[in-house]
């Protein structure tokens, strides 16, 4: 498994973040899932921003649908590849549709590990 990333996100990641937090904070959420979906979206927006920077997602993965679509696949395989459980797995991306749900772009459609079996 990776280490957690404290270090700050780069524009435009860092103001989607605020943007996300400041949506979650009116959310009809238990306050340990809007932390825990917190912890797990800036994980994601810091990889999609490292992927992003190395050319891996091509079009803008915070606006473009299938560049999205290809971020969250892509981070799904990182965290398989990293010997994630399948339950956090799907927290993780349960997490990421929410992001993207928020800021009206949708699911993704990346298969949870659960129903893989």
């Amino acid at each position: 498994m990776t280490a957690r990333i404290k270090a700050g996100l780069p524009p435009p990641y860092d103001g989607m973040y605020t943007a996300y937090a400041a949506a979650l904070a009116g959310a009809r959420l238990a306050e340990s899932s809007k932390s825990r979906y917190l912890t797990r979206v800036r994980a994601f927006l810091t990889w999609t921003a490292d992927a992003s920077a190395r050319g891996v997602l091509g079009h803008d993965p915070l606006g473009d649908m299938s560049a999205a679509i290809r971020a969250a696949h892509g981070y799904h395989r990182h965290l398989r590849d990293g010997g994630y459980a399948p339950a956090t797995i799907d927290g993780v991306l349960a997490a990421v549709d929410d992001f993207y749900g928020r800021h009206g772009i949708g699911a993704t459609g990346a298969r949870r590990e659960r129903s893989r079996a």
